[in-house]
């Protein structure tokens, strides 16, 4: 850590990995023994432009090594493929880079930051052009693609009054793929635009009542993988939107009592790339208690 004047401070730090991956030989492969290695870290600089706003932002390398789903994730998949080994994947690296700006008063906690990801030989499923005796697309992961992420993510926390304060989150990705020099495509499972709105309300010292919107835009920027996933509908996921209400009870100094209610108008949705419906309204109660 480096503290270069009174409005700047600056985090660095490196890590050493290295991993040995062994897999044992099958009727259809040989073994594998894989002993990837690989410097990475990160930049970390905050200038203060005052005691309240500051200036942030971030540099990194990160590497993903093979694991053992991407090489013993063998036979049927969805999506009518079949998967087939390969024991010659390298390591997936990234660079990751944001900046972003953040102001904390007495009544207003803001944050904005933009983020951009830079990814090579990323390990992706291809298709081989074979098929088996049943019909299924014979595929196998390969480090084929590079990928560009980018997006924005922004919150705001208000002390509107003193007993009412009020919230947002929004965040966006988009994701761009290429397969060599071939024309790019969508990157896969991108969430669409997402995000917070709500308002927190004190009646008094003990008890205290939040409610919330979540929502999601449309995602119909889909992948070719995306649309022949079966748990992505292949034209697109629809938008959804859901209220929700928490209440909570500081009963003593020691016990809290909460009650979460979730999706009160049973709206029907499913959350992208993720197979699973909306499992309607819920409720849920907690307790809380911290022995003295």
């Amino acid at each position: 850590e480096w503290i270069a004047t009174g409005n700047f401070d600056l985090n660095a730090g490196l890590r050493y990995s290295w991993f040995d991956i062994r897999l044992p030989a099958s009727e259809n492969n040989d073994d594998v023994k894989l002993t990837p290695s690989d410097l990475t870290g990160d930049i970390h600089a905050v200038y203060a432009l005052s005691p309240e706003m500051k200036l942030v932002g971030n540099l990194g390398r990160g590497f993903r090594p093979p694991n053992i789903f991407d090489l013993a994730t063998l036979g049927p998949r969805p999506g009518n493929r079949f998967n087939v080994v390969n024991t010659e994947l390298e390591p997936e690296t990234v660079w990751s880079y944001d900046l972003g700006f953040k102001m904390e008063t007495e009544s207003v906690e803001l944050e904005v930051f933009a983020f951009y990801l830079d990814y090579s030989n990323k390990i992706t499923s291809v298709y081989t052009g074979e098929t088996t005796g049943d019909g299924r697309d014979i595929v196998r992961s390969e480090n084929r693609n590079k990928v560009d992420i980018y997006g924005l993510e922004a919150g705001v926390y208000w002390a509107a009054m003193e007993d009412l304060r009020l919230f947002a989150v929004a965040n966006y990705t988009r994701g761009e793929e290429k397969a060599g020099r071939g024309p790019g495509f969508p990157a896969d499972r991108i969430p669409p635009l997402n995000g917070k709105l709500g308002r927190e309300y004190f009646f008094n010292g003990d008890w205290r009542m939040e409610s919330y919107l979540l929502f999601a835009d449309r995602q119909d920027r889909l992948s070719p993988r995306d649309v022949r996933d079966p748990r992505i509908n292949p034209a697109g996921t629809s938008g959804w939107g859901t209220f929700n209400i928490l209440l909570d009870w500081q009963a003593t100094t020691s016990l809290q009592l909460g009650l979460r209610l979730e999706n009160l108008f049973d709206k029907g949705y499913r959350e992208h790339a993720s197979g699973i419906d909306a499992p309607g309204r819920n409720v849920g109660i907690w307790v809380n208690y911290s022995f003295p």
